[in-house]
């Protein structure tokens, strides 16, 4: 069963750009990886709490694929002075989409 990898990260504004390049460094080698399915990056507009700069989202086949490529391979983002992850894996237990989209309402337990 897919899960759900949500990391969330503290980078200080002067490490930004430098945490960004590691970013697609690290996203070359998962996405060539067994288990990896896909990962959305998003930073922080300044809109509400502002503790944390950038949240990963990314879907893994499983925990023990997640757990296997990062033994494997250590994300170089977490070389970087200042800059701190949070990762914990999540499994699905409902979701909700828009009755406004042209696709039917789903709605999971």
């Amino acid at each position: 069963m897919p899960v759900t990898l949500i990391n969330v990260f503290n980078v200080p504004a002067e490490k930004e750009e430098e945490f960004l390049l590691h970013w697609k460094q690290t996203t070359d080698v998962f996405r060539r990886k067994k288990g990896f399915i896909e990962t959305h990056l998003h930073r922080n507009t300044g809109i509400g709490n502002q503790t944390f700069q950038f949240v990963n989202i990314a879907k893994w086949e499983s925990a023990e694929a997640w757990r296997s490529i990062h033994d494997e391979y250590q994300p170089s983002e977490y070389t970087l002075a200042g800059v701190k992850g949070h990762p914990a894996i999540f499994e699905s237990v409902m979701n909700v989409q828009s009755t406004l989209l042209e696709e039917p309402y789903i709605w999971t337990w």
